[in-house]
């Protein structure tokens, strides 16, 4: 089979390592794989074994399945020539959603049930489900723990997109430190933009923290290592990257529902708020913080449920639903089911 998929970048972002793990994925089994964005430069951060072409190559070949998750670039995707084109919602709410769930001409994926969900409910489309994934050869548990006096809780850092809620994360980690006066932040993130801009002069608050910037891959799994608790505070997700994979270095986890309804399950594989509120995130917090025997439970079984959703899983399934839906309309896929 050959596969295309177009991004607008190939900084580190996780809606990128979606396409470039999947592309490796793609490769392993023996299919073809080309990446399209616009310079066609390979990314320096991830080591990927599938083509990369410029958009100015777009229309030179034909592919059995086109993908596409990026709003910006939807008339780029018109030029790729594919017999099956599929959009893959992976964020919700943007301000062109209604518009591309109204065409015709493609079929749709979405990569948490959250987001599926959404999509049926609201525009009547059939959305199939493609939830995933983590690289469990990066992301995983390392024996023994840092021995620290300090309760450390570890946030993912890139406060200038709103949506994924650093700075309420931040605060929920200040409400905690009245109990906790020990209590310390670590946050990551990678300078990524047209502008780099830096992160960490951003950073405010009155709890002791660290921030680490543009980690390699192969040192991410001994910084999860370092933390007794993850915290995540995002809104608006598909699917949640840094929960799945703190949950794969087995680190318990205290998240929103936004990008997690796949794994996280409020008392069973983590604690979950049912909104993005600093009080209700710092509750959770002070429920971890408490008690050593639930941080070890919600750990083994977060880690045990996060392995269904490794990338040569989410690959498969993949697969699967290009063979089952090719050369169709989505409203032959419709009529289908």
């Amino acid at each position: 089979m050959k596969i295309a998929a177009l991004l607008p970048h190939v900084e580190v972002f996780g809606g990128v390592r979606r396409y470039l793990e999947l592309g490796n994925e793609f490769v392993r089994r023996g299919h073809a794989f080309a990446l399209f964005h616009p310079d066609g430069g390979r990314p320096a951060w991830f080591d990927f074994r599938g083509e990369i072409r410029p958009f100015s190559r777009l229309a030179e070949e034909a592919f059995d399945i086109g993908l596409c998750s990026e709003y910006s670039i939807l008339p780029r995707f018109g030029e790729l020539r594919a017999r099956t084109k599929y959009f893959y919602f992976v964020l919700e709410g943007h301000k062109e959603e209604k518009a591309v769930a109204s065409r015709t001409d493609l079929l749709f994926l979405g990569n948490s049930e959250g987001i599926c969900r959404r999509m049926e409910r609201k525009y009547g489309l059939v959305c199939r489900r493609a939830p995933g994934g983590v690289n469990l050869d990066v992301f995983h548990p390392l024996p023994g723990k840092p021995a620290h006096d300090a309760l450390t809780v570890l946030c993912y850092g890139r406060i200038g997109k709103r949506r994924k809620g650093v700075r309420l994360a931040i605060r929920a980690v200040e409400r905690i430190r009245r109990e906790f006066p020990e209590v310390r932040l670590v946050l990551f993130d990678a300078l990524v933009g047209r502008d780099r801009r830096d992160p960490r002069p951003l950073i405010r608050s009155r709890v002791p923290f660290e921030f680490h910037l543009d980690l390699p891959q192969d040192m991410m799994a001994r910084l999860f290592a370092r933390a007794d608790i993850f915290l995540m505070a995002e809104q608006r997700a598909g699917w949640s990257n840094t929960s799945a994979e703190a949950m794969a270095c087995r680190l318990p986890v205290v998240c929103t529902r936004s990008g997690t309804r796949d794994f996280a399950f409020d008392g069973r594989t983590a604690l979950v708020a049912p909104l993005p509120l600093p009080f209700l995130l710092a509750r959770r917090l002070r429920k971890l913080a408490r008690d050593p025997e639930l941080r070890e439970r919600l750990a083994e079984a977060g880690y045990r449920k996060i392995r269904e959703f490794a990338w040569p899983t989410l690959a498969e399934r993949l697969l699967e639903i290009f063979g089952e839906n090719s050369g169709k309309t989505q409203i032959e896929t419709s009529r289908s089911l």
